[in-house]
């Protein structure tokens, strides 16, 4: 009741708020989503948080503060309004339903993954996705991108999209090389660590089609300037 009672409250709110129908749409497909899937995990047994995750906070000399849960859905909903990319409203929905099923994630962790959501393209979210699944990493190319010239723009586009991870600490190297720059990276050899490792968790389930994955395919095929392959392209 907690739960359903503030995700009610918390939309009235919100919508009241924001007036342009797009944004109205992609918050009320969070809302939706999320509380199919609500009903859904509590239907199967699934136990939610512990009530003091949905309930006013006391603090002392000052008013109560709002529930945590109520904090964390107005985010998801504000990420929801400001994302131009509406396929990023089925991630969010999994963020704030994930979050109301783990009592072993602080709400602070989570505020700080959402804002890490609102930062990341919905393609950089996809490559998170396929790196922590780890089921196509063995058809990619085997070899970092150094000395090699010729990258089209889409292999461009995703390696400084994958770049901007490293440097966030979401992405490593699993051989514990150094990434320093985007010609070190080696995309077999990518790997989740630590917050990439739980805005993972936090996104899935979600189901993947190669319209979503694609380009991550494309764009590092092992045939994907090696040597062997631009050799006959220079001597022309």
């Amino acid at each position: 009741a907690l739960l359903q009672d503030g995700m009610k409250a918390v939309a009235g709110d919100v919508a009241e708020r924001f007036t342009a129908q797009t944004e109205q749409e992609r918050m009320g497909s969070v809302y939706v989503l999320a509380q199919s899937q609500n009903v859904k995990r509590l239907n199967e047994g699934q136990q939610p948080r512990s009530e003091t995750f949905f309930r006013p906070r006391e603090r002392k000399r000052a008013k109560k503060l709002r529930s945590e849960a109520d904090e964390l859905l107005e985010g998801t909903f504000l990420a929801a309004r400001t994302a131009h990319e509406q396929r990023k409203v089925e991630l969010l929905a999994n963020f704030y339903t994930n979050i109301v099923f783990r009592d072993d994630l602080d709400s602070s962790h989570a505020n700080y993954i959402l804002s890490l959501m609102e930062l990341l393209t919905y393609r950089q979210l996809v490559s998170v996705l396929i790196i922590g699944n780890g089921s196509l990493m063995n058809t990619l190319r085997v070899n970092d991108c150094r000395g090699v010239a010729g990258l089209d723009p889409l292999q461009v586009g995703v390696l400084f999209e994958l770049y901007q991870m490293v440097r966030l600490d979401l992405v490593a190297d699993s051989s514990a090389s150094y990434i320093l720059g985007v010609a070190d990276i080696n995309p077999s050899k990518l790997k989740l660590q630590g917050t990439g490792a739980e805005l993972y968790n936090l996104m899935s389930p979600v189901s993947l089609d190669f319209e979503d994955y694609g380009y991550f395919i494309n764009a590092f095929k092992p045939d994907f300037l090696t040597p062997e392959a631009i050799a006959p392209h220079g001597s022309d």
